[in-house]
């Protein structure tokens, strides 16, 4: 049987995330080879959580590198490149439990498709979650409402034009031919991903190369991230012009229509009766309404059907209002 590629597992941290320790032990119950990987955590500063990680790093036995600097995620992932001594890179972040397999899935599917230079796989949540982190995992896991890479029920791996780094393994050559941006925080990422292919590498999705990833647990940090994540889309936006694609602003689009019926309604009432706008926002609660029954239905859950409206409407008011700002703000 032929030796396994070495693997190194790259994870940027404050080291303030609680979850780093959860994260830490599913690398060390990784059914991949202890001598054929190794993990490499880039914090800030030395705090209480990351000494803890070291430590239940090395009773595993895992292979363990510290790098200590205040830079970006972009950046600690160069960073991590430059120390790594891997074949293969294997992001992930240090709020994630990895899957059992995931390593040895992920290196499958390279070894099988040699023309892909990496390949990320879903990021579920958590059964411990709190009820509205899980009504946030719902959400995106909603194959009527968020891409596919979140959702179960696809069972062939497919091309895809982005994958997220809590969960992406990729070839070494790739990653370090192209790097990460060094500032640019969140989506970097996703701008990473448009370079690559700009240069002609192809990216695969694995529905078997897994991670469990906790969200957001409480209303105002989901909101914070959302505004971020917008903030950011719109700064990739003018970096990639091609990368533009319309449907990141259909919730603007539509909010300024509605507020402009709501102004011709107030102006001319006869031309454009109240009950159209009305009408239009009675539509708009009703779909959140409905994902809250949806919710509620697979879950069996009545504090997720509850929460459910309310992330969803965070999560369009949160991204259009950062995508707003990104877009004013000066390059």
């Amino acid at each position: 049987m032929a030796t396994e590629p070495f693997v190194s597992i790259v994870v940027p941290t404050t080291g303030t995330v609680g979850y780093l320790h959860g994260m830490v032990k599913s690398v060390v119950r990784l059914d991949y080879p202890r001598d054929r990987f190794e993990l490499i955590l880039l914090g800030d500063a030395e705090t209480p959580l990351l000494q803890r990680a070291r430590e239940l790093a090395q009773e595993g036995g895992i292979a363990l590198q510290v790098i200590l600097d205040p830079v970006a995620a972009g950046e600690k992932r160069n960073r991590g490149v430059a120390a790594a001594q891997g074949e293969f890179i294997a992001f992930t972040d240090d709020d994630t439990i990895l899957r059992k397999d995931w390593l040895r899935a992920a290196v499958r599917h390279l070894a099988r498709n040699p023309d892909y230079a990496g390949v990320g796989g879903p990021n579920f949540t958590p059964r411990e979650g709190l009820p509205f982190a899980k009504a946030v995992g719902r959400i995106f896991g909603s194959k009527f409402l968020f891409r596919f890479r979140y959702t179960s029920g696809h069972d062939e791996p497919r091309e895809v034009d982005h994958n997220p780094t809590c969960n992406y393994v990729l070839r070494r050559e790739a990653v370090a031919g192209v790097k990460f941006h060094p500032t640019l925080w969140p989506g970097e990422d996703v701008e990473f991903d448009i370079r690559l292919q700009q240069v002609g590498h192809r990216i695969l999705y694995a529905p078997d190369v897994v991670v469990w990833h906790h969200r957001r647990s409480r209303p105002l940090p989901f909101l914070r991230q959302m505004f971020n994540y917008g903030v950011t889309r719109a700064q990739v936006t003018r970096m990639h012009p091609g990368s533009f694609d319309p449907r990141h602003y259909a919730f603007i689009g539509a909010f300024v229509v509605l507020m402009s019926l709501y102004g011709l309604a107030w102006q001319q009432p006869t031309a454009v009766p109240w009950l159209l706008p009305a009408a239009l926002n009675l539509v708009y609660f009703g779909v959140l309404g409905l994902a809250g029954l949806l919710v509620g239905t697979q879950t069996r859950s009545f504090k997720q059907a509850l929460y459910a409206p309310l992330v969803l409407f965070i999560q369009h008011f949160g991204y259009s209002l950062g995508l707003l700002v990104g877009l004013l703000r000066r390059p």
